[in-house]
């Protein structure tokens, strides 16, 4: 009996881990996409209001008017191409389900916890607690996608650096995000 509790309580703590490193690998699809839509728009007011600026300034200086035009031209092509990109591969809608995901595995990961420090004496009802979470796990994970390989060893490095647990495959402890060579926690 006590060692079936034990064996949940594990089982518990290693779901919390793998929750919370996908939450991380989503929060960090969040960033960069984010990061590159707020360029996409900084560009495309930026560029039409420098060029406007330039124009009604210099209006009757051709040349200025041609070096500005020279010079932004490649920049709000740029821009264009980023912005084209961003929406042919719909990165708000992905940042909408990035999110969502984050938010899921990040309430799924704090259930984890809770359930792993604070367990049911009754083995029977925490076997039962423990599979309720695992179901919405099931459920969950079964949206994951868009999710390299490279990205889940960052997701466990991340989630051993939280939980100070030492690597299966090069026995590290992490202590930073940094990569190393190692296949399970590294390489990303």
């Amino acid at each position: 009996m006590e060692d079936r509790q034990k064996k949940l309580r594990t089982d518990c703590w290693d779901k919390a881990l793998d929750s919370f490193g996908y939450s991380y690998i989503y929060s960090k699809k969040i960033e960069s996409l984010n990061f590159q839509l707020r360029w996409t728009k900084v560009l495309g007011i930026l560029i039409p209001v420098l060029l406007g600026g330039i124009l009604t300034s210099y209006y009757s200086y051709e040349i200025i008017l041609e070096l500005a035009i020279y010079i932004t031209t490649p920049i709000a092509l740029i821009q264009l191409l980023l912005s084209a990109y961003l929406t042919i591969i719909g990165a708000d809608e992905k940042v909408n389900t990035y999110s969502t995901k984050s938010a899921e595995y990040s309430l799924l990961n704090s259930e984890f916890e809770y359930l792993g420090k604070y367990p049911p004496e009754n083995v029977s009802l925490f076997q039962n607690k423990m599979d309720i979470l695992l179901e919405r796990e099931r459920g969950i994970s079964k949206g994951n996608f868009d999710i390299e390989d490279k990205e889940l060893r960052m997701g466990m490095r991340a989630g051993l650096r939280n939980y100070r647990r030492g690597c299966a495959g090069c026995g590290e402890t992490p202590i930073s995000m940094t990569p190393t060579d190692c296949e399970i926690c590294g390489n990303y």
